[in-house]
This record gives C-alpha cells, structure tokens and sequence, in this order.
C-alpha cells in the first residue's frame, strides 16, 4: 500500500474541472456520433422479455430485484421501495444520499475516528455495511454517485436469508444501466449556484444482433454555500452485453469513480444546549489543508442461462478496490460553557489512508416445480468471498491537534508546526465468507401464497493490529469464526390482482468483525441477533399506475454487545436490546396520465430497552440517529405544451448522538421545500431546481462530536441533449 500521496498543492493543481474532463473524455471516444446507424435488413424474432424496460417514465415500478431475481413488490411480504430513474432526474439527485431522501424512515448517519462516505440508517439501525451494487455487497467508504443507475430498491427489515451479515434495518440495493438493443446518445449539462457545473454522457450502441455497449461517463466540479469544501469527482462505466435475448446472456462491467474534496466536518455542539453552535454558514476546516481523496473500481462479469421459460442459472463474479486518502479537519470548541464569537476553536486531524479490496462470485439458480396442487417458485445458490482491509492511522509529528481562531473568526491558515508524518497504528483484516441458501415461494391457490427461506453463513474474520507507544510498535492478533443460520416466512393472501396481505417474520445477524475490526473481547463474542415481525398490505391502484403500500412492524436486535468495560473481563456481554416499532406508508406512480407523486412516512418509536452495568443509564433512551419521524412528498404535473412544473417537501424529527450520563447531542428537526420546472421537446430538455425554497436551516450529517449543516436555498440548471 502506499503510505503517503503528493501534498496538497500538487493534488490542487491536478484537479481539473468537470467539464473539461468529460470534454477530454469525449474527444477520444468514437461512439459519439451525430449520425443515425443506417438500418439494417435483418428481421429478427419476436423476444419476450421479462422485466421493467430501461426507460421506466414513471415513478412507480412494480417490479423489483431486491430479492435476489425480479419480482413483482405485491409478491414480497416484506416493505420495498424502488427510486426510479424519472424520479432522480426530475429531482436532479446526483448522490446516492440525495435520492435516498425519498425513502422513509432513512436519514443519513456519520460516525467518529475518520469515518467518510456514505453512512445511513433505516428504521434505527445502522445501514453503513449493507449497501449493495447489482445484488453484490458494496461496502466501500465513499461518496456513490447516480450517473451510471437505473433505479434503487430498498428492502426493510431484517434479511440475512438475502444478504448474509447485517441488515438489520434492511439494506440498499443500486442497480446499474445496462446495455440494451438499439441507438441511444444523452448529453447533460448542468449549471448552479455556488460554482456548481456538471457534465454527464449516456451512450448506447447496438453492436449485433443481440450485442450492445453502453459508456456512462460524469464529470463535476462544485464548491459549497459555505466557503471552503469543494467536491471533484469523475466516473466512467462502460458495460458490453451479448446474447440479448437469447437463451445464454453475458454481460461484462467496469465501473470506475474518482473524487478529490475538501471535507467539510461542520460545526460543533454548544455544551450548554447540546445542541450544534449557532453558525451553520462558517467552515473551521482548513482549505487549503483538508483533503479526501477516493478511488473506486469495481470490475464484474455476469453469465445467465435459461434452461426452459421456468428455469435459469446466474453466475455474478466480481472484483472490488477501494482506495480512500483522507485527512479532514473536526471542529471542537477549545473551552468549557456556553460559545460566543471569542471562544477559542481547536481542529483535530482525523487522517486515515486506506484500502479494501473485495472478491466475490455469486451463483443463483431459479425454477419452478408442481407438487400435487402445489406450485414451487425456488431459488438456490451460493457465495463465497473475501474481504482484505488494509488501514494506516497517522498524525503529523508535532501532534494530532490544531489550536488557533475563534468561534467567530476561524483561522484556515493554521498549519502543524512539524507536519513530517508519524504512523500510530495500522491495521489488517481479512475475512474470508461462505454461504449456502433456500428459498421457496409456494402457490397453494392464486389467493395464497408462502414464502419460506432459509440461510447458512460462514464468517471467517483475521485481524492484525499494529499500534505505536512512543517509538515501540506492539502487534497483536485476533481471529473469530462464526456460522450462523438466517430464516425468513412469509404468508401472502392476494384476493385480486391489485390487492396483497401479508405477514412476515425474518432474522438477521451482526458478528463481532463486521466493521473489519477486531480486539481481544470481540474475538470471544458471538454475532449480535436481531429479528423483524412486520403485517403490511399493497395495493395496484388506477390500472397498476398508483402503487400503495402499507406496514406495522417491530425491528428488534435482541442480544446487542455491551461495551461497558467492567462488565465482563474477556468478552462483550450480549446484555443489551433494542428496538423500534413503527408504520409506514408509501404512494408512488400516476394519478392522472400527467401528474405523478412519490410520497411517503414513517412514525416510529426506537428505543434501548435493555442495559446493564455502567450503560444502565440508556434504558428508555433513543438509539443514534432515529428520529420518529420521517416524511416525504415529490409530485410533479406536465402540461400539454411541453412544460412541467414540480415540487415536493423532506421532513425529519429531532435526532440524537449516543446517550450520554451528560445527555445527548441532538439535531433539531426540519422541513425543506424543494422546487422545479422544466420544458421538453422530442431532441431537448431543459429543467431549473430550486432546493430549501425557504432558506431554512438544517443539518444533514450527524456526528457525534459535530454536525453538517445541510446546503442552504440553491439552484442548479440543467439541459439534457437526446442526439
């Protein structure tokens, strides 16, 4: 692993601007042509095709691959959701966290010692683990951006029988564009405030008869409404497929995404309200100092085979590597009471240079038996993986902490009287997984339906720590292997085609080595337990184009580790719990041709319910970053004339940090109101997106030590070329 990267002005001067990077990008590339493809005299056979076609206008997707092969949602007895594509442009949401605003009960999640990237939580559970690429985990820290999706789908609730470790409060499903049949060139620009400028390029080819390619490249540059951060990021994924339609299907995959940024770490909290100190609009990083850079490839191949209309084989292997170089700036007030304007300020350097690379090869295999009255919708297969973390923890030689300016006038020019590096610790951790696993959907009748599955996980965790006292480096080792089995059922009753009842009950599990860290207790503790029992019903409104659904349920981890240090001299006590009951409610799709509307809510109570020892003081209290509750509206209407008018609203209660015997930080809740227009013609289209219409403050990341102060009103244009 390389240790450390060019200094900081060199990396500035590296960076180039978005635009001229996809303009380079373009120069180069042959498949950009103005051109229509003469058609050819071939006439091939009619294909049916199973699935959601590429360019869903809608809102609502009745179908879903969250359960490892496409379904329709009435057919699941658990609560889904799917982000379409039209949703995401005509929001215009760029990050995977943006688009994620449209799901209830999620809200964004951060967390100490250098912790970048995407972080979630659903229904009060951390989803930081259980985020997943075209079925596959993705479990890389970085910033995920939408250029190269077709849809998201998220499941809730506990799913180990799907997914193997965590899930907890569900997991994340992106689904990648994929090459398709026929000619197809977009090309997007967007302007906004805040120097923000963004280029995107969607290009398909036929290549044969059942052969395509498709190139998605991204290049963005943007600053911040507050002055300092800055976000630079590049992408490329090119996808080649052959055998469309046929019988056997190959599709190759590249995806590359690079981002250069000045973290922003925010402000922090008022000791005295605990709540974050009253400048949401200045930055205490340092600019000119403060770095994240990642690099993230991932490389898969996928095989698909249908024996018969009934029955298919899916063989998924891939290669991720993860690379992330990051040194930012956390913001501490450096004195005790109530801040004001002449309250000193200290920084501390949260560095950390890292590399996770992981292998996996997934094989799933779907048919379909009748036994007696009886019909067998089975899916079988396997996993097997392995996980290599590599991390180098560092400080500068004079020390970690930076100490200068004030509450009211940060000083960025603060610099570490001797910044020679000194490593602290790294650390190395490999796990090696296997998995085998059952699934059966059985048709009694039409109207009833069962869902049973069954999971068996291996989980072979080895971690090597190095840490550094003084000049003496001390190495030590741990190992813990875990096998655990994972269950779900399910009942469905379906009275009509628009109507579906069920009940489910899943499991799911979190072993010691999750986060790819081990120490002396946590090698002799078990996985923690948690389970789902949720009664829901959905509903296929208006002719299949309104989708409704509708859940009560309890997310419970029944056995959580308690890290009171006192309780157990050589292991964690599994003494804890936690859960959260709630509902949730969901309308997507069309209630006219015109108008469209994606909403949703959820009302839960998550509470710790169980704590000894030293923790007892967190029974009754709220676990990190759940709110009770969580809404959200987008509609939009198109007028005959080609314009389009929209607009929508995202609401979150208060949150808090991890209890505390002195009380939890917490972040006040909000509403934000979010607007646009556009006008569309058959060759072009033009959109304006106005976000936090009312300038309303509010925070996005939540820290345990500091709060993101979310983006404050502002607009971005945007113009999409159909060549």
């Amino acid at each position: 692993m390389k240790f450390l990267k060019e200094s900081p002005a060199i990396r500035s001067m590296a960076r180039l601007p978005a635009h001229a990077t996809v303009a380079c990008a373009l120069a180069g590339t042959p498949l950009l042509s103005l051109a229509d493809t003469p058609a050819g005299d071939t006439v091939l056979a009619p294909v049916k095709v199973t699935g959601q076609r590429t360019d869903n206008p809608d809102y609502g997707s009745s179908l879903t691959s969250v359960g490892k092969m496409p379904m329709a949602q009435r057919d699941i007895p658990q609560s889904t959701t799917v982000i379409t594509r039209q949703l995401m442009d005509d929001q215009q949401d760029t990050t995977l966290r943006e688009a994620l605003r449209n799901v209830s009960g999620l809200t964004i999640n951060a967390g100490e010692g250098g912790a970048s990237g995407d972080s979630f939580t659903l229904r009060g559970y951390s989803v930081a683990t259980d985020l997943f690429l075209d079925g596959v985990r993705d479990a890389g820290q970085y910033s995920r951006d939408t250029f190269n999706y077709e849809r998201v789908d998220i499941l809730r609730g506990a799913t180990s029988m799907l997914y193997g470790r965590g899930s907890t409060g569900g997991v994340i499903n992106q689904v990648s564009k994929s090459a398709h049949l026929g000619d197809r060139s977009d090309l997007e620009l967007s302007v906004g405030t805040d120097d923000y400028y963004r280029s995107t390029v969607d290009l398909n080819r036929q290549t044969g008869d059942n052969s395509a390619v498709r190139l998605n490249l991204m290049g963005q540059k943007s600053d911040s409404w507050r002055d300092g951060p800055e976000f630079n990021r590049f992408g490329v994924a090119p996808t080649f497929r052959w055998g469309i339609g046929t019988p056997t299907e190959v599709e190759l995959s590249y995806f590359y995404l690079k981002e250069n940024n000045v973290p922003d770490y925010g402000v922090p909290y008022n000791p005295v309200t605990k709540e974050p100190i009253d400048k949401p609009g200045t930055f205490y990083g340092l600019p000119d100092y403060d770095y994240e850079d990642t690099t993230t490839q991932i490389a898969t191949a996928t095989v698909k085979h249908r024996f018969s209309p009934t029955a298919s084989i899916k063989n998924t292997l891939r290669y991720g590597q993860y690379e992330r170089d990051l040194m930012p700036s956390a913001p501490r007030l450096n004195a005790s009471g109530a801040p004001t304007d002449n309250t000193p300020m200290k920084l501390e350097h949260k560095t950390r240079l890292g590399e996770l690379d992981i292998w996996s090869n997934q094989t799933d295999f779907n048919f379909k038996l009748f036994t007696g009255p009886l019909t067998h919708n089975i899916l079988t297969g396997a996993e097997i993986g392995r996980e290599t973390s590599d991390v180098t923890s560092w400080r500068h030689k004079s020390g970690a902490n930076l100490t200068g300016g004030t509450v009211g006038n940060p000083d960025h020019n603060l610099r570490p009287s001797d910044p020679t590096p000194v490593i602290t610790g790294q650390t190395e951790f490999t796990v090696d997984t296997l998995a085998v696993y059952l699934q059966d959907m059985i048709e009694f009748t039409p109207e009833w339906k069962l869902l049973l599955g069954a999971r068996w996980d291996r989980f072979d965790g080895d971690y090597t720590r190095m840490t550094v006292s003084g000049t003496t480096p001390v190495t030590e080792h741990y190992t813990r292997k875990d096998s655990v089995l994972s269950y779900r059922i399910g009942p469905l009753w379906q009275p009509s085609e628009s109507q579906s009842y069920y009940a489910a009950f899943g499991t799911s599990f979190n072993p010691s080595g999750e986060a790819y860290s081990l120490d002396p207790k946590g090698s002799n503790t078990p996985p923690e337990k948690n389970r789902n029992i949720e009664i829901g019903a959905k509903w296929d409104l208006l002719d299949g184009d309104l989708l409704l659904r509708t859940a009560v349920f309890r997310t419970e981890k029944t056995n959580e580790r308690n890290t009171d240090t006192d309780a157990s001299p050589d292991e964690y006590l599994l003494s804890g719990a936690r859960r959260t009951d709630g509902v949730e409610f969901e309308i997507a799709g069309r209630l006219t041709a015109n108008w469209q509307v994606f909403a949703g809510a959820a009302i839960m109570d998550p509470k710790i319910t169980r704590a000894v020892g030293n923790d007892a003081f967190k029974v009754g209290q709220r676990p990190e970053n759940a709110p009770k509750h969580t809404y959200n509206l987008w509609t939009t209407y198109k007028f005959a004339e080609g314009w389009k008018i929209g607009g929508g609203l995202n609401a979150v209660g208060r949150r808090w940090a991890q209890p505390t015997l002195s009380g939890a930080n917490s972040l006040p809740g909000y509403i934000r109101w979010d607007g646009m227009i556009g006008y569309e013609t058959r060759s072009w289209e033009a959109q304006l997106n106005v976000y936090n219409l009312t300038d309303t403050t509010w925070y996005e990341g939540l820290y345990r030590g500091h709060a993101v102060p979310g983006t404050a009103r502002s607009a971005r244009l945007t113009v999409n070329f159909k060549l």
